[in-house]
């Protein structure tokens, strides 16, 4: 990739990228602002499905969400709002999602890059989408047969920057956190990748 990345551990200190590219055995990528830049498409369908229930989303709100799931930040912009009306919300946002993917761009770069990865080492997706969305992102993209594992947002309890998602995922691939390499662009998702013990890339915007 063209673009400088940065790269953590727990503990906060700088990887050894080079003993670590040697022994990595598995890839864990974020999707929303790492692999595809869907900011705008999930603004504009939030920003729709926010006033289907009277209320505003401005690009500002919007932006300060970034990485967070909508369990969360949906209560933290409407204080008082009852569940239902999150559930509501939720739901609208995932129905007008698939008129804005066209709006969706890959990160070439990251996504050439796991494409020659992905024969010779264990990869998995996590993300705080929800299972019908990213799925909708993945198939219009061309990404689907890239993954041994998915995890979604909806299929945790607990989401980023709780490492529940990344944890599940190193289950499931059979890897040790110290054998596996997280790529990651927001706050959030480095956090839940730190607490799962992995290496993290930051990756910039594209």
């Amino acid at each position: 990739m063209t673009s400088t990345v940065t790269t953590t551990e727990a503990g906060g200190g700088p990887v050894d990228t080079d003993s670590r590219a040697r022994s990595v055995q598995a890839l864990l990528f974020d999707l929303d602002g790492t692999l595809v830049d869907t900011r705008e498409a999930n603004h504009l369908a939030y920003r729709d499905a926010f006033a289907e229930f009277g209320h505003e989303l401005t690009p500002e709100q919007f932006a300060g969400t970034w990485g967070r799931d909508s369990r969360d930040f949906i209560p933290d912009l409407l204080p008082g709002v009852d569940q239902s009306e999150v559930d509501g919300i939720r739901a609208a946002k995932s129905r007008l999602y698939a008129a804005e993917l066209h709006r969706t761009t890959v990160n070439e770069a990251l996504v050439g890059f796991l494409r020659q990865m992905a024969p010779t080492h264990r990869t998995a997706l996590v993300s705080t989408a929800k299972s019908g969305n990213g799925r909708q992102i993945l198939e219009v993209h061309g990404l689907t047969p890239l993954f041994d594992v998915v995890v979604w947002g909806d299929e945790v309890a607990r989401s980023k920057p709780d490492p529940e998602g990344y944890l599940r995922a190193l289950e499931l691939l059979g890897v040790d956190a110290d054998r596996s390499l997280a790529f990651e662009d927001s706050a959030t998702g480095r956090r839940a990748a730190v607490a799962a013990g992995l290496a993290v890339l930051e990756v910039p915007l594209f």
